[in-house]
């Protein structure tokens, strides 16, 4: 079973046998609401870099968007996979824990920043309206999202950033297949739902990005030597299937 059906079918929100309630967002508003491990939250900037770059990224998509802070979360690891595919952050947010700092959700994304170094595969995960990444070090890095390009290349910082949308567009909804990418001279310009996986190995692919192309119509190559360049901001029609998205259930 592939990792996407596993995390929806059998992950930490289906498991844990709460009765959700159907989400009803208002047209107006689309909700991001991040957190900080307390490894995360050391890093001087990272809010003012991670909430510019969402920021920027979902007004692209929804005029309505809003992105705010929900605090400063104690975890048991910094391994973003493990804490949603685990149930611990899933389960903060539908239950709270004493002593381990607030999770009050909001209904459409609930982002977690850890201090993971990105050097391990995989980076982060979500699922509907949970999502985590590591990399908080390499985004606090960044430059201000007024003075960046919203394609550019692959550094540990651009790199977590784009995870942290890949995995939003998760707790969106979205797929990999809901992408895009392009060649342009010598380097492939991906889009976060594709983000990095034209470069894993071959395996990674076969079981996580056996996709011909993108439902929206753009057929995926492979990368034959090009250097990536990553977009900061969701394909035109990742865009149009967000405006969308109505939710399902929530778990809270």
């Amino acid at each position: 079973m592939k990792r996407r059906k596993f995390l929806l079918s059998a992950g930490a929100i289906g498991s844990m046998g709460v009765t959700g309630r159907r989400l009803s967002r208002p047209e107006a508003t689309l909700n991001v609401k991040v957190w900080f491990s307390e490894q995360a939250a050391a890093y001087a900037g990272l809010w003012r870099r991670v909430s510019g770059y969402l920021g920027r990224a979902f007004r692209r998509v929804h005029r309505g968007a809003t992105v705010e802070f929900g605090g400063t979360v104690r975890v048991s690891t910094e391994r973003a996979y493990d804490l949603v595919v685990g149930g611990e952050w899933p389960r903060r947010l539908v239950q709270g824990s004493a002593g381990m700092g607030p999770a009050t959700p909001c209904d459409d994304v609930n982002l977690l920043v850890t201090d993971e170094p990105l050097t391990e595969w995989p980076t982060g995960a979500g699922v509907p309206h949970v999502a985590a990444v590591g990399g908080g070090a390499a985004m606090a890095s960044l430059p201000p999202a007024g003075s960046a390009s919203t394609v550019v290349g692959r550094t540990w910082g651009t790199y977590a950033m784009q995870v942290a949308l890949h995995e939003c567009g998760h707790a969106l909804g979205l797929e990999h297949d809901v992408g895009s990418m392009r060649p342009d001279d010598g380097a492939l310009v991906v889009s976060p739902m594709v983000s990095g996986y034209p470069w894993e190995t071959a395996a990674v692919r076969a079981e996580h990005f056996d996709y011909e192309g993108s439902v929206c119509g753009c057929r995926y190559v492979e990368p034959a030597g090009r250097e990536p360049r990553l977009m900061l901001r969701y394909s035109q029609c990742a865009g149009e299937r967000i405006r969308d998205y109505r939710g399902g259930v929530t778990p809270w």
